[in-house]
C-alpha cells in the first residue's frame, strides 16, 4: 500500500514593516520547516527568499518583516 505524501500548507500572512503594506506567502511541508515563498510589497516587484527556512511559523513571519524592513536601508 502506497503512503500518502503530505500536503504542502501555504498561508498568506499580511503585515506592516517601515511603512509598507505586504503579503507574505509561507509554506509547509507536513512537519518540517517553514519557508517564505514569497513577499508581495506594495508597489513593488514581489521578493523571493533565499531558500533559509525556520522551525515555526511566528518565526518565518518575523522574518518576512525583516525582509521588508531591509528595503528601507
Amino acid at each position: 500500500m502506497e503512503q500518502e505524501q503530505a500536503k504542502p500548507i501555504e498561508e498568506y500572512v499580511p503585515g506592516v514593516a517601515n511603512g509598507r503594506n505586504f503579503m507574505a506567502k509561507l509554506c509547509r511541508l507536513g512537519d518540517g520547516p517553514w519557508t517564505i515563498d514569497l513577499v508581495h510589497v506594495e508597489g513593488l516587484a514581489p521578493l523571493h527568499d533565499t531558500g533559509r527556512n525556520w522551525p515555526s511559523r511566528a518565526e518565518a513571519v518575523q522574518a518576512a518583516e525583516q525582509l521588508v524592513a531591509a528595503l528601507a536601508s
